[in-house]
């Protein structure tokens, strides 16, 4: 049988797979506002993990190799996880169909650009910052070779190190704290569905959500 890439039984499994991992998502968040962090942690491990490489299976270029049989075979798999999360058949339909209608014009292309905004900034940020541990390791250096060729002023010398070396631990930890923030945008925007999630919401929708919550912060 001829092998397919685009499909209504393809976007179908690629709906439930995204709406689970809109629900999962958003009850991570739940738990992370009341301070439940090993809750979220567990779901991230046990239930983002798990579908996240399911979407990336039916998403990436390994799908070129499914034949029509193979995917429904996967349907049936697919069908298990929409009783599990309680998802109907026609709230899936209705899903593949205003995604299909708002495609190009959703809020997953304004969380994509908010995304990518985001890391933009972050890399401007740590650029900044890598400037600053520059300019901090040329004065230590300075220091170190007065210090070096100095016989009576060496105590005053590592006096004027101390707060060097203090400012190099600060900067350092802020690059790792932009550097982490970086990682994550990174796999967002690399794993799609950070986002994807999104295309089913009018991009005004989510534009004016987006504006009540940087509002109410």
């Amino acid at each position: 049988m001829e092998k397919t890439t685009d499909n209504h039984l393809l976007k179908f499994c690629v709906e439930v797979i995204l709406q689970v991992l809109k629900l999962t998502d958003n009850k991570i968040k739940q738990l992370r506002e009341i301070g439940d962090l090993s809750g979220a942690e567990i779901l991230e491990k046990d239930v983002i993990e798990k579908y996240e490489k399911l979407y990336g299976g039916l998403t990436g270029e390994g799908i070129k190799e499914f034949k029509e049989e193979e995917l429904k075979g996967i349907r049936e798999h697919i069908e298990n996880i929409m009783i599990k999360n309680n998802l109907s058949k026609e709230y899936i339909e209705s899903q593949v169909a205003l995604r299909e209608k708002l495609k190009g014009d959703s809020g997953a292309e304004v969380i994509k650009r908010f995304f990518q905004y985001e890391k933009k900034e972050l890399e401007k940020t740590k650029y900044d910052l890598l400037e600053k541990v520059s300019k901090v390791l040329d004065e230590e250096e300075r220091v170190s070779m007065l210090m070096k060729n100095a016989i009576q002023e060496q105590i005053e010398y590592i006096y004027q190190l101390q707060p060097i070396r203090e400012k190099y631990r600060e900067l350092e930890s802020k690059i790792f704290k932009v550097q982490d923030k970086l990682d994550l945008l990174k796999k967002k925007l690399d794993s799609e569905w950070y986002y994807e999630i999104y295309g089913t919401v009018s991009k005004d929708e989510m534009l004016k959500t987006y504006n009540e919550v940087m509002k109410k912060d």
